[in-house]
């Protein structure tokens, strides 16, 4: 079988083991849930080849699962299928089945469950197996030289069998060869309402015939800037942009959840459709506008990998939508990569829906009975002296156990559990009129921006998914709260003062007439504001999602990311990109310059 995860190499030395990427990083930390069983494999030292997989409930191995799995510490297995040294001896130059035969020995019989497995094999019959691999919904088959040895290349000793996806691409770049001649890669995109989006290269199948009629036509189209909406870092930093004219037919394995394709290979070039018509062949989620489909089976799996039991996991969350308990728990999948660095090890307040219609939600900072052991709580020293309980989540099974007590908003602490007394951030909250529109709304974010670069303070905006935007300013954890809270109130009343007519620092409602209230209260020790990428308990699952300064004159609502957008949303690259390696302080003469 060809398994749809990363390859892997795996140096075990007694109960010492090491796992290896593909490209030689060192990657024993990410995958230590596959490490027990290693451990207690020898008292040697051994050398396997393999592959780590993550299983959905269908018994295939689910690349997308394995991702998020990584991330998540859920349950993972490693299929071995090759054996390269043992006890100092060099295997490689024996045949393939006498080192697998020694592989299978080593590794004796294994549970089902075991997260070590051996890669069994079939003799002959390669039409037969490829066929059922691809009948029920795998990747495809590897076929090897029974008696070859092992080479750490492609040799035509073994070939890569792939059941494969195929549609068109739009060209919108390639990548010049190492050499500075030619072609290595065509940049591929697709069209999403009007904008194209980054799939990913291809850089196989071609001919060097194909090369070179490809790169006279890229050449002829060559422009200075991107068409796509965004494109990674490393792969931008190459590229050569072209206009997106150009149609390519591809296959490939999958689709990734960052949106790129898995195993692309290019096979020709379409002259019977227009670029402009070229969008991803998926099949959208009708639950809502959004472009990601969150699967609830997918939810399911991954509640119980993470070991949270989700009851009545069909309930529905959101009335008018589908968005149920097991859909929220894919979002959160989905996005914890991108959320957890902003609520780990944050003191929370949870608001969490009693009835399913969103009107009788309440406010928890405390344990109850009852709540999963994911959701943590203790005690905490406030500056006052006093201890205080609190609940703090630090990996996706928090996230998801939030789900199953029904929360739909975590609201997190502006400092870590482990320093209390030390914001990490400043937040200020555009509260606007009801009467505003969000106009008024991002051009006083983009204003207090322009005004807080001046005090040499970088700062980056939340659409909060109700009706304001927090533009959010992070610290090294220097100053206390009385100083952070000091410097903001300032801050508000400097620009009620200068701009009367639009803001005020005042949150009394009737004050509040065609005007912005600039909330600073935010900033104190226990007071708490909505986490990035948290849901929100309001009618559509809306979410508060994160966007770039540059991004912002363009968004149309505080709250136009459902699950669904945000979660696609949550596959691009970071919009706050520098947000967590900034380094700046309230330095006397920032606070002066306020007061």
């Amino acid at each position: 079988m060809k398994f749809d995860g990363y390859r892997a190499q795996v140096a075990i030395s007694g109960s010492k083991v090491v796992v290896y990427t593909r490209n030689g990083h060192d990657w024993t930390r990410q995958f230590k849930v596959i490490l027990p069983p290693l451990q207690r494999l020898t008292n040697g030292a051994v050398l396997i080849d393999g592959e780590i997989v993550a299983i959905d409930s269908q018994g295939r191995t689910n690349f997308s699962m394995l991702k998020t799995g990584i991330a998540a510490g859920m349950p993972l297995k490693f299929y071995a299928f090759d054996l390269l040294e043992f006890d100092g001896e060099d295997l490689s130059t024996l045949p393939l089945l006498e080192r697998k035969a020694r592989l299978e020995s080593l590794l004796g019989a294994r549970r089902p469950d075991d997260s070590l497995q051996f890669s069994s094999h079939i003799v002959d019959q390669g039409r037969k197996v490829f066929d059922a691999m691809c009948e029920g919904g795998h990747e495809g088959v590897i076929a090897k030289r029974a008696d070859s040895s092992y080479v750490g290349d492609r040799t035509g000793s073994w070939l890569k069998i792939k059941c494969t996806k195929r549609q068109e691409f739009v060209v919108g770049g390639y990548r010049p060869s190492d050499t500075g001649r030619g072609m290595a890669s065509l940049i591929l995109g697709t069209y999403e309402n009007g904008k194209l989006i980054y799939r990913g290269r291809v850089g196989t199948g071609f001919t060097a015939a194909m090369h070179k009629d490809i790169l006279a036509k890229l050449e002829k189209r060559r422009v200075e800037k991107p068409a796509f909406v965004s494109v990674p870092r490393d792969i931008a930093r190459r590229a050569r942009w072209v206009k997106p004219e150009l149609v390519a037919e591809v296959t490939y394995a999958e689709v990734t959840p960052d949106g790129s394709l898995r195993h692309p290979s290019f096979e020709g070039m379409r002259e019977d459709k227009r670029a402009d018509q070229v969008v991803m062949e998926m099949p959208k989620t009708p639950a809502t506008r959004g472009s990601a489909n969150l699967d609830p089976g997918i939810g399911k799996e991954i509640a119980a990998a993470v070991g949270v039991k989700l009851t009545h996991s069909d309930k529905v969350m959101y009335p008018g939508t589908k968005v149920t308990k097991a859909t929220l728990a894919a979002y959160y999948a989905v996005v914890a990569g991108k959320m957890l660095p902003h609520i780990q090890d944050r003191p929370l307040s949870l608001v969490r829906d009693t009835d399913g219609d969103l009107q009788q939600t309440f406010f928890q900072k405390h344990r109850l009975p009852g709540m999963p052991k994911a959701i943590h709580d203790g005690q905490l020293e406030k500056m006052s002296g006093k201890e205080s309980r609190i609940l703090w989540v630090d990996d996706l099974a928090g996230l998801i156990a939030g789900v199953q007590m029904n929360v739909l908003e975590f609201h997190i602490w502006g400092s870590l559990r482990q320093q209390p007394d030390l914001p990490h951030r400043m937040i200020f909250d555009i509260d606007p009129d009801e009467g505003l529109g969000f106009t008024a709304v991002k051009q006083a974010a983009l204003d207090i921006r322009g005004i807080l670069e001046a005090l040499g303070l970088q700062s980056w905006p939340l659409l909060s998914g109700g009706k304001g935007v927090h533009v959010v300013v992070p610290l090294v954890p220097e100053a206390d709260w009385d100083e952070v809270k000091s410097f903001c109130q300032d801050f508000a009343e400097l620009l009620a003062r200068t701009d009367p007519s639009r803001f005020l620092a005042n949150m009394s409602k009737a004050k509040r007439k065609g005007r912005i209230f600039l909330d600073y209260l935010r900033n104190g020790q226990g007071s708490t504001a909505i986490c990035p990428w948290s849901t929100r308990a309001r009618a559509g699952a809306a979410c508060a999602v994160p966007v770039s300064w540059k991004e912002l004159p363009s968004c149309e609502s505080a709250n136009g990311f459902d699950v669904f957008a945000a979660a696609a949303r949550a596959q691009l690259p970071e919009a706050w990109e520098g947000y967590f390696d900034v380094e700046q302080t309230l330095t006397d003469r920032i606070r002066h310059a306020v007061r």
